[in-house]
């Protein structure tokens, strides 16, 4: 199994679907969401004092993208207190799929 990462922008919002590049994989994808406070938590440290990280921008970006995923009927995961081995595992058992070790 493979996984990639799509950072959903502001502009991606506007046509209310999916972006072209991730419709072919559309019954692969599951979506990652975060509470605004934890978002503007990490966004502060890499952006301090931007819009980018001011909360009203995290509420707006969230609330866009789990609207997204809502209409497209596309699983979402709550990211915010969960770790990496918390999420993959919970995404593997959801889509049935069996952990290979090489």
């Amino acid at each position: 199994m493979r996984a990639a990462n799509y950072p959903l922008i502001p502009e991606d919002f506007g046509s209310h679907q999916l972006p072209a590049s991730l419709r072919a994989h559309r019954s692969k994808l599951y979506g990652l969401t975060i509470t605004p406070t934890r978002l503007q938590s990490i966004r502060s440290e890499r952006r301090p004092n931007s819009t980018y990280a001011e909360l009203s921008n995290c509420e707006y970006e969230i609330r866009e993208a789990e609207a997204l995923m809502r209409r497209e009927n596309i699983p979402m995961l709550d990211t915010t207190s969960k770790s990496v081995e918390e999420l993959a595992t919970t995404i593997m058992q959801q889509a049935k799929l069996e952990r290979r070790i090489y």
